[in-house]
């Protein structure tokens, strides 16, 4: 009698063991669950951050070359009306993101950090630095203190210090350069020019490439005069 109820006991707890398994698969979860709409898909766990068709089936990752990284079609390719296949299932979350069967036959996933990033706006910018490059107005008494309103020549030549420089000027507007050579004069091979082309392409303007600023009898500006020139914004 004892032994029929060990092997009945033993039964029982192998009859657990293999249906918990069975269980837990029947109620998987996934990370957040969607609305599916006419031209559009909302992410609750996201904000309830809603992604377009059009968008997304124009960001397909699968639709890349694979070593450039550039799209394959045209965003006039894509149909203004695409949407995902009829079916349920047409459009799905998993575990690793988001899944869409379109109704031009191709199939896309979208990564759950891909789709983070694009539900704000905040997102976008923190993705492409735009923060770090944001326009900051300034005073006199809070200008003096930045760390890199005043760099020098040699530091300029150097990556990092280009990467302080080109920041301090897109976010400031204000930079200076200390320690500028002048043993060349020449438009072609004077300090400036290579100082200036280090931080971007020289545009030319009514005046020229490149130009010297000389004291001129009865001058229509007053840069040709001998009188100081603060500083200013040319071309307003």
């Amino acid at each position: 009698m004892l032994q029929s109820a060990r092997k009945i006991q033993c039964r029982l707890q192998a009859s657990r063991l293999f249906t918990r398994p069975t269980l837990v698969h029947l109620h998987e979860r996934h990370w957040t669950t969607l609305s599916r709409k006419p031209d559009s898909v909302i992410v609750h766990a996201l904000n309830d951050a809603s992604f377009p068709y059009v968008w997304l089936r124009d960001s397909c990752i699968q639709s890349v070359h694979p070593s450039t990284r550039q799209k394959l079609h045209l965003t006039s390719d894509i149909p203004v009306d695409i949407a995902p296949e009829d079916h349920e299932q047409a459009i799905r979350v998993t575990c690793e993101g988001l899944e869409v069967e379109w109704k031009d036959g191709r199939t896309s996933v979208y990564e759950k950090s891909w789709l983070e990033r694009y539900a704000t706006p905040g997102g976008v910018d923190k993705f492409h630095m735009d923060t770090e490059l944001r326009e900051d107005a300034w005073t006199r008494s809070s200008v003096s203190s930045l760390p890199n309103l005043f760099v020098s020549y040699s530091d300029i030549n150097t990556s990092e210090g280009l990467v302080k420089g080109i920041t301090q000027l897109s976010k400031y507007g204000l930079l200076f350069v200390r320690g500028v050579p002048n043993r060349e004069t020449s438009n072609e091979k004077c300090e400036l020019r290579v100082l200036g082309e280090r931080f971007g392409e020289l545009r030319r303007t009514f005046y020229g490439l490149l130009w010297d600023v000389i004291n001129v009898k009865e001058s229509k500006n007053m840069a040709y005069t001998d009188l100081a020139l603060a500083l200013h914004m040319d071309l307003l």
